[in-house]
């Protein structure tokens, strides 16, 4: 079983929607913007997962993300209002 199989069953439970925003926030990082601090999929859903599980707002960072059309520094900024504390 792959990991990213592993983090569906485990984490995020296929299918729900913390999961699709996930998908979609890590298909803009790593296809579309090729952001350096994920360079695989399964790295970016894992700490998607690590940040759903510390309160973090993933649809507030998927729709940041999304809007920030690639910029590194509103990436970051999306990470700083929306991602957990931890």
């Amino acid at each position: 079983m792959g990991r990213l199989t592993l983090l569906c069953v485990f984490a995020l439970g296929c299918g729900t929607p913390e999961y699709r925003a996930c998908e979609d926030m890590c298909k803009e990082l790593v296809r579309d913007c090729a952001y350096a601090a994920f360079p695989t999929t399964d790295s970016c859903m894992q700490g998607c997962a690590d940040e759903l599980a510390n309160g973090a707002d993933v649809f507030g960072k998927e729709e940041c993300i999304l809007d920030a059309d690639c910029d590194t520094f509103a990436i970051v900024e999306c990470q700083n209002s929306y991602g957990s504390d931890s």
